[in-house]
C-alpha cells in the first residue's frame, strides 16, 4: 500500500491552498449554479464546501486501508489488490485528463476518481455477495463532487473509471471465487465517519 505517499501528496494540497485559495476562488465563483443542485448552509456556504472538500479528499487512505484490511480478512485480498493499485495510480500517476489541474484542485479529482472505482466495485460486490466491501457509502459525497467538478469534466473521467473498471469487474470466474470466500471472516464491525459536518453540511438538493 502506498497510502503515505497519497498523504503526502494530499498534504501538499493542502499546503499549496492555503497559500493560493485557488479552489475557493473557483468554487466561489460558481457558487450561484452551485446552489441549484446543492442545500449548502446560508451562513458560510463556501467555508462548508471547502470544509467537505477537504474531509473528502482526506477520506481516501482511510478507505484505501479500510478495503486493504476487509479484504484480507475475509480471504480475496488477491482480488481487491488490483483495484486498490488502480486507485493508488490515480494520485501517485495522474491520467492526462487531469494534467492542466493543479493543487487542491487536482487532489479533488484524482480523489473523486480513487472513491468512485472503489464504490463500483462495491457495488458489483453487493451485485454478486450479496453484502457491501465497505461499510461507507459514498454515493451522494460521489453526486456532490460531480456537481463540484462541473458535469462534462466529472463524466470524461466518469468514463475513464467505468473504462478501468470494466476490465477487471467483468470476469465471472473471480466472482465466483469471491462467493464462495465470502462469509469466512465472519462479521466485520467496522464502521466510518460520516463527511457531513453536523453544523454546516452539505447536501444534494432533491428534485421536486
Amino acid at each position: 500500500m502506498a497510502t503515505a505517499g497519497i498523504q503526502d501528496t494530499i498534504d501538499a494540497a493542502l499546503a499549496h491552498e492555503a497559500r493560493t485559495g485557488h479552489l475557493r476562488h473557483h468554487l466561489e465563483l460558481a457558487l450561484p449554479e452551485l446552489h441549484e443542485t446543492l442545500m449548502l448552509p446560508p451562513d458560510g456556504p463556501l467555508d462548508a464546501l471547502m470544509g467537505f472538500v477537504t474531509r473528502y479528499v482526506q477520506s481516501v487512505p482511510g478507505c484505501l486501508r479500510l478495503v486493504t484490511a476487509v479484504s484480507r480478512r475475509m480471504g480475496f485480498f488477491d482480488y481487491a489488490a488490483p483495484f486498490l493499485h488502480l486507485a493508488e495510480d490515480y494520485f501517485l500517476h495522474p491520467p492526462d485528463e487531469l494534467a492542466t489541474q493543479m493543487g487542491l484542485q487536482a487532489i479533488l479529482d484524482e480523489a473523486f476518481l480513487a472513491h468512485r472505482l472503489l464504490e463500483e466495485v462495491n457495488d458489483h460486490h453487493i451485485r454478486h455477495v450479496g453484502s457491501p466491501l465497505l461499510p461507507l457509502d459514498m454515493t451522494e459525497a460521489n453526486i456532490i463532487v460531480h456537481h463540484l467538478l462541473g458535469d462534462d469534466f466529472a463524466v470524461r473521467l466518469e468514463e475513464l473509471v467505468q473504462f478501468t473498471a470494466g476490465r477487471l469487474l467483468d470476469k465471472e470466474h473471480l466472482w465466483r471465487e469471491v462467493r464462495a470466500q465470502a462469509g469466512s471472516g465472519g462479521e466485520l464491525p467496522l464502521t466510518s465517519d460520516s463527511l457531513d459536518d453536523t453544523e454546516r453540511p452539505v447536501r444534494l438538493r432533491l428534485a421536486s
